[in-house]
Formats: structure tokens, sequence, C-alpha cells
């Protein structure tokens, strides 16, 4: 029969190449851990709520008082409009302030009379204001919604 082993494959010099192949592997893995658990205490520092109120308490605290005034504003001036509509309306009027009342309407007439006669498609504009109503309803609205969140919050963090 043939002389020599059988089944024996010249590598080539594969062993260095596999060396080096397994060394750079190494190096990969060991980053990819040192990434992945950076990312994970990153991930925790995110999640911890305290840390963030700790953190960031005073962006919060300014957060939260912007809403509050949002929501209360318009219902306070709201309120104002109406105490001070109802104060004119339970003074007697005397003949002065009655002519004085009447002259405003006049002048607001006229203006509005003008204004339709310039260009009679275009309707009176709308007056000014904060969008009242639905503006007050929306507000309320988001702080109720912030608010249940917060609340929860607070009653699963006294759970653990």
């Amino acid at each position: 029969m043939g002389q020599g082993t059988t089944r024996i494959v010249d590598d080539y010099g594969a062993d260095g190449r596999v060396r080096v192949l397994g060394d750079e592997i190494t190096d990969v893995r060991r980053r990819l851990d040192a990434l992945v658990m950076e990312l994970d205490r990153r991930r925790h520092n995110m999640t911890d709520w305290r840390r963030q109120v700790r953190r960031h308490g005073r962006s919060v605290a300014v957060g939260a008082l912007v809403v509050v005034i949002a929501v209360t504003a318009p219902v306070m001036l709201a309120r104002a409009r109406s105490r001070r509509r109802s104060t004119l309306l339970s003074r007697p009027a005397t003949l002065l302030s009655r002519g004085a009342e009447f002259t405003g309407k006049a002048r607001r007439l006229g203006q509005a009379l003008e204004r339709i006669a310039d260009d009679p498609n275009r309707l009176a504009p709308a007056p000014a204001g904060l969008g009242s109503r639905t503006a007050t309803a929306i507000a309320a609205m988001v702080a109720q919604i912030i608010a249940t969140t917060i609340v929860r919050t607070l009653v699963k963090q006294r759970e653990r």
C-alpha cells in the first residue's frame, strides 16, 4: 500500500492565523461587554425616578408651576370678568354712565358697519381671548392626567 500517514491536511501556517483571530474575537467580546455594562448602567439611571427627581427637581417644580398657572389663569380671568360685569350691572345706573355705555356701543356698532361696508363677505373679528373654555378644559384635563399619574406612581412605590 501507500507510504506515509493518511488524512493529514497541510494547514499552511493556519495555527498562527487561528490564534490571531481568536485574540481579535476575545478583544471584541471584551469591548462589547464593556458597552453592554455601560448601557445597563444608563438604563438603571434613567429608570431610577428618585435620582431623576434629585437631579431635575427644579425643572420638575417649574414645569408643575407652569401647568398650575396655565390651568388657573383662565379660570381666574373668567371669574374676575364675571365679577366686574356683575358689579357694573348691580350698581344703580346714572344717566351719565348709561350715556357713556350707549356711546361705546354706538362706536362699536359704527366700526362693525364700516367693516361690513368695506367687505360684506368678511365676518366681524372674534373677540380677543385665550380660547377660553376650550383651553381651560384641555388644561384641566392635562393637569388631571398628570396628577393621576403621579399619585399612581407614588402608591406603587410605597407598595414596594
